[in-house]
C-alpha cells in the first residue's frame, strides 16, 4: 500500500491533482463509514464546558496571537472553568512583569469578555517564568500548585521568526517542550497535554500526513545543543533538516519528535498543527489580529500603499486558519482525547498502513479542506477593491500593486516602485538633515517578504481525516459554541473583515477616521495622474523637439496658408 502511495504522490507532481484527491476521498469514505457506527453513542458523551467545569488549566504562550484568543474563549465559554494560570515568558522582574500582565489584561481581545462576563478574569493567575529554566523556573509555591491541581496544560509558547539562528530556534522550540514535558510529568491531575506544532514541520514530504515521522538525530543531541559550537550546530542542522527552507519548520519537526520518543507513553498527548493562522472569523471579533506575523504583515503593508509587488505562483492554495478556529481546535482537541477511551482507534484504525509511526499520540492537521482553500491569485484579486475601501490614515500611496508568477517582473517591480522611490524620499530626507530610513524599511519588508513566498510559491498537500473525525463526533452544542470547521464560512467576508480588521485592531486606526481617509486617497490618486499626464507630456515634448525641431513652426504656417486659402475662396 505505502508504494502504491508513493507512486501515486510521484505521479502527482506529475500530472495534477487527480491522484491526490482521489486518495483524499477514499480516506474520507472510509472515515464516514466509520462513524456512522458510532454516532449514536455521541449523545452519552460530556460536552466541552462540562469536561473543563471545575479544572485548572495551564497555558505557555498566553500573551502570543494564539494564547490570548485561547485565553478570551475558555474563559468565555466554560463559564466553570476552575483557574487558568498563564506563563508570561521571560520575565524576571517585577516591573516588566506586571508591565506585560496590564498589557495583556488592556488588550482588545477581552473587549467582549468584559461586557458579558467581567468576572471571569479574576480566573486568571498570571506567573513569571521561563519555558526553557528547569522547572519553567517557577518558585516552589507555584510550582506545587500546578503539579497537584491542573488538569489541561496547552503549550502555545514558540518561536515562529525564520531569519533566527538556530541556537535561539532550538532554544524555544525543541528545550521548552522538554522542560514543560518534565513539569507534566509531575502533574497528579494531567488529562491532556496539547501541544501546537504547524502543519509545515515535514514540509519536505509530498503529501504531510497526520502523523510524526521521527527525526534520526538522537534526542540527547538534540537536548546538548547549549554545548555546540554556532558553527557546529549550524552544520547539524543543515546535515539533519533535509529540504526544508528554514531552522524553524526543522525545530517543530524536533519538538514533536522529542514528545513522541520521550514522554508518549508517560503523558497523555495530542498534537496540533495549524496552517497558517490568519485573523479571527468571528472571535472575540470578526477579523481581530494583535500581529504582523504572515499575511497580516503584507494586508497592513498594502493598506499603507507601501508593498507594491508581491510574487505567487499561479494556483498555489493560501493554507489559512483563522485563529480562533484554531484556539477551538486546541481546545475540542483536549477534550476529545479524554471523553474517547481510545482516541488512537478512531483515528487511525482505518488508516494504520498509512501512518509512518506507531506511536501512540494523535496528529491533526488543522488545515482548511482543498475543496474549500482559495488559490493566493483569488485571495489578492478580492482583496484589492477592499484595500481601497479601508485605506489607511497614513498612506504613503494609493494602496495595490502588481502580483506576477516571474521572479524577473518581481524583481524589476521592487526596485522600481520600492527602492527609487524610497532613495527619492531618502535623498530629500537627507537634504532637510533628517534620517533617511525608507531604503533599510524596504529591506526589512523583503527579508520578511522572502520567507513568505516558501508559501506563495509552492503547493503543499495535507490529509486532514483526523480534523474532520473530530468536528463528525462534535455534539450540536459544541459545533455551535466550538466552531472547527473552516468549510462552514464565506471566504469574501472572511476577506473583508480581515483588511478592516488590520486597520481597526493591528493599525489601531478608528472607522471615523475613514472619510478622511478616503479623502486622502482620492487627493493621492489625483496627484498621481496629474503627476503621470506631465511625465507624458513633457517626454512627448522631448520627442518632438530631437526628432522634429520645427515641428511648430510647420504646423503654424500649414494652419495660415489653409486660412488664407479659405478666405481668398470665400472672396471669388
Amino acid at each position: 500500500m505505502n508504494t502504491q502511495v508513493a507512486a501515486s504522490f510521484k505521479f502527482n507532481e506529475l500530472r495534477g491533482l487527480k491522484p491526490l484527491l482521489s486518495f483524499r476521498i477514499r480516506q474520507e469514505r472510509v472515515t464516514f463509514l466509520l462513524l456512522q457506527n458510532k454516532m449514536s453513542a455521541r449523545s452519552d458523551l460530556p460536552n466541552i464546558p462540562k469536561v473543563y467545569a471545575g479544572k485548572t488549566v495551564f497555558i505557555t504562550g498566553g500573551n502570543g496571537f494564539l494564547g490570548k484568543v485561547l485565553l478570551e474563549k475558555l474563559l468565555r465559554s466554560c463559564p466553570d472553568i476552575k483557574e487558568v494560570i498563564v506563563l508570561l515568558n521571560g520575565v524576571n522582574q517585577k516591573e516588566i512583569f506586571e508591565k506585560k500582565r496590564d498589557e495583556l489584561l488592556q488588550s482588545s481581545v477581552f473587549d467582549r469578555l468584559k461586557e458579558e462576563a467581567p468576572r471571569a478574569l479574576t480566573k486568571i493567575n498570571f506567573v513569571a517564568g521561563d519555558v526553557t529554566a528547569e522547572n519553567l523556573g517557577l518558585g516552589e509555591a507555584m510550582l506545587e500548585l500546578i503539579q497537584e491541581e491542573v488538569s489541561f496544560v496547552f503549550h502555545c509558547a514558540a518561536n515562529v521568526r525564520f531569519e533566527e539562528p538556530p541556537r535561539t530556534l532550538l532554544k524555544i522550540n525543541v528545550f521548552g517542550v522538554y522542560r514543560v514535558a518534565q513539569v507534566c510529568l509531575k502533574m497528579t491531575k494531567l488529562q491532556a497535554l496539547v501541544h501546537v506544532s504547524t502543519a509545515y514541520s515535514f514540509c519536505h514530504k509530498p503529501l504531510i500526513t497526520e502523523a510524526v515521522y521521527c527525526e534520526k538525530i538522537p534526542i540527547h543531541i538534540m537536548l546538548d545543543f547549549d554545548s555546540m559550537s554556532d558553527e557546529r550546530l549550524e552544520h547539524i542542522c543543515d546535515s539533519y533538516r533535509k529540504s526544508r527552507p528554514s531552522n524553524y519548520q526543522y525545530s517543530k519537526a524536533l519538538g514533536e519528535t522529542l514528545l513522541v520518543q520521550g514522554f508518549s507513553d508517560r503523558i497523555p498527548i495530542i498534537i496540533v498543527r495549524p496552517g497558517i493562522i490568519t485573523a479571527a472569523a468571528k472571535e472575540p471579533f470578526p477579523g481581530w489580529i494583535d500581529n504582523y506575523n504572515g499575511p497580516n504583515g503584507f494586508i497592513a503593508l498594502s493598506c499603507k500603499g507601501v508593498l507594491k509587488s508581491l510574487l505567487v505562483k499561479r494556483g498555489v492554495c493560501a493554507d489559512w486558519v483563522p485563529v480562533d478556529l484554531v484556539a477551538n481546535t486546541l481546545i475540542a482537541a483536549a477534550h476529545f482525547l479524554i471523553v474517547n477511551k481510545n482516541p488512537m482507534k478512531l483515528f487511525y484504525k482505518d488508516m494504520r498502513k498509512l501512518n509512518p509511526t506507531q506511536c501512540d499520540v494523535p496528529i491533526i492537521n488543522c488545515v482548511c479542506p482543498y475543496n474549500h482553500q482559495l488559490s493566493w491569485n483569488e485571495v489578492t484579486k478580492i482583496c484589492m477593491p477592499l484595500l481601497l475601501k479601508y485605506p489607511s490614515e497614513r498612506l504613503m500611496s494609493p494602496p495595490g500593486g502588481i502580483v506576477t508568477s516571474n521572479e524577473i517582473n518581481h524583481g524589476l517591480c521592487k526596485f522600481f516602485l520600492h527602492y527609487l522611490p524610497a532613495s527619492t524620499i531618502d535623498t530629500f530626507t537627507l537634504l532637510t538633515q533628517r534620517r533617511a530610513k525608507m531604503v533599510n524599511t524596504y529591506k526589512r519588508i523583503h527579508g520578511v517578504m522572502n520567507h513568505l513566498q516558501l508559501y506563495t510559491t509552492r503547493q503543499f498537500f495535507f490529509t486532514s481525516k483526523n480534523l474532520s473525525t473530530m468536528i463528525e463526533y462534535q455534539l450540536p452544542e459544541d459545533a455551535e459554541t466550538f466552531p472547527i470547521d473552516q468549510t462552514k464560512f464565506e471566504w469574501s467576508e472572511y476577506l473583508e473583515n480581515y483588511v478592516h480588521g488590520v486597520r481597526r485592531y493591528f493599525l489601531k486606526e478608528a472607522d471615523d477616521t475613514l472619510p478622511s481617509a478616503r479623502k486622502r486617497l482620492s487627493r493621492l490618486q489625483a496627484g498621481i495622474l496629474c503627476g503621470q499626464i506631465f511625465c507624458v507630456g513633457f517626454l512627448l515634448f522631448l520627442m518632438m523637439r530631437k526628432f522634429k525641431p520645427n515641428i511648430g513652426i510647420r504646423l503654424l504656417t500649414k494652419c495660415k496658408i489653409q486660412r488664407f486659402l479659405t478666405f481668398e475662396k470665400l472672396r471669388i
